[in-house]
């Protein structure tokens, strides 16, 4: 099963990558490149909160010079992932806040996708093989949430979560996700930590495929609104940890 999960978010990553990559800004080495590299990083948590990140140390770790490094973290500044720090950047903890915010527009969002993923099941446009994909991310979220792995429960359950924002068809939606997603990715390790929201969540997500491959929009939207809003309730914001000069510090778990 844990294979099987690798698989399928490797899958999802090289969607993913596609996806964001321009022609020749993707060329390896290149700052979109580098972007692209750091917001998979997001994405997966493998940055804590607070973590200090230097042009040089990322520059070392993916094999690059130091001007695209420059450049993809000016980006990361403006979208509010990383923020001004002593030597570099630190990555971005968010506030009580924040957090609450995004999760409002999360649920939303997560809703919708659930919904067009589940009409275009209706419709017969999503392929079968989506749906049984669907089916084995929920599976591979269960055995990392077994294993008590909160970082490897977190990466799986993101592939699933992107998997059904791909079903949604829309890929307008599925970049504002995207960015939702990569804000939230830095302190949700924290939360599957806690094995009462962890074994919570596989009931929440079967039911949300199951609206889809019904397709039933309202139940897909409903489960996928209500499992979104449990998260916000259960979330926890990350203290901020002491900035580390490392760029590839393991997140605490």
């Amino acid at each position: 099963m844990q294979c099987m999960s690798r698989v399928f978010e490797g899958r999802l990553h090289a969607m993913y990558t596609r996806r964001m990559a321009v022609s020749s800004e993707s060329q390896p080495g290149s700052a979109h490149a580098v972007y692209v590299a750091l917001r998979h990083r997001f994405a997966e948590g493998r940055y804590a909160p607070g973590q200090r990140l230097t042009e040089a140390a990322v520059a070392a770790d993916l094999g690059v010079s130091r001007t695209p490094v420059r450049e993809a973290i000016g980006r990361l500044l403006a979208e509010g992932l990383v923020i001004p720090a002593a030597r570099g950047v630190a990555v971005a903890a968010l506030t009580a806040a924040e957090a609450k915010h995004l999760f409002v527009l999360r649920a939303t969002l997560e809703a919708l996708a659930a919904e067009l993923a589940a009409t275009r099941q209706a419709r017969g446009q999503l392929p079968p093989a989506d749906i049984d994909a669907l089916d084995r991310a929920v599976d591979a979220v269960e055995a990392a949430v077994q294993t008590h792995d909160a970082h490897a429960s977190a990466q799986a359950n993101l592939a699933l979560h992107r998997a059904i924002g791909a079903a949604a068809g829309n890929p307008f939606l599925e970049d504002t996700l995207h960015r939702v997603w990569d804000r939230i990715a830095v302190t949700t390790v924290a939360n599957l930590d806690d094995p009462h929201w962890a074994g919570a969540i596989t009931e929440q997500h079967r039911a949300i495929v199951a609206g889809i491959r019904a397709g039933d929009p309202a139940a897909a939207g409903s489960a996928a609104k209500a499992h979104i809003e449990a998260a916000g309730r259960a979330y926890k914001p990350a203290r901020e940890n002491e900035p580390r000069t490392a760029a590839t510090t393991q997140p605490t778990r």
